[in-house]
């Protein structure tokens, strides 16, 4: 089962989703052990506050992966956790886009590698055994972008959260702390 979790910045999605997936810990009594994959990078002080407050509420049974980008990536964590008892919650897609578009190479170079690697996910997700819930960042809503950076970036995740919802079971849309379901 897929379920996408959809919504713009400071929506609740993040909050949804990990209560989503404690929630189903509890219903689940045979599956004891989540994994909650997070793309964000332990940089500065205010990611490392943000970091520490979310672990602070998230159910003890959720394992943390952390992304490293180089040898921890999204598709490693998916191969080494994908079976029929686990449940998997990455957090967040926007995150992970933005980093393979924000390195410090051409902008052409970075679209490759991330068309690439994309490319992988998506074919894992086809494939992926395991209970997984995708949270993202809804690109949809908001002013086309400045600099071509940011116009690329809401090209790729808004193509990436299509791909996605197309293949999900469940879609659910949070604005304001509100979930609505918008597909299964």
């Amino acid at each position: 089962m897929r379920h996408l979790i959809i919504g713009g910045v400071r929506s609740g999605k993040s909050d949804f989703a990990e209560k989503l997936l404690s929630h189903c810990l509890i219903i689940n009594t045979q599956r004891n052990r989540a994994f909650y994959i997070a793309t964000s990078l332990s940089i500065g002080e205010e990611t490392k506050s943000r970091i520490a407050r979310h672990q602070l509420h998230r159910n003890k049974n959720i394992v943390t992966c952390e992304l490293d980008y180089q040898q921890k990536t999204l598709n490693y964590f998916l191969d080494h956790h994908d079976s029929t008892d686990k449940f998997i919650l990455i957090e967040c897609l926007s995150t992970w886009v933005g980093w393979y578009l924000s390195q410090d190479k051409p902008l052409k170079q970075c679209i490759n590698e991330y068309e690439q690697v994309k490319n992988q996910f998506i074919e894992r997700l086809n494939h992926l055994q395991a209970t997984i819930f995708i949270v993202t960042g809804e690109v949809g809503c908001g002013l086309i972008g400045e600099s071509k950076l940011m116009r690329v970036y809401a090209d790729k995740l808004g193509e990436l959260n299509q791909d996605i919802a197309r293949l999900s079971n469940k879609v659910t849309l949070v604005t304001a702390g509100i979930a609505q379901q918008i597909k299964g």
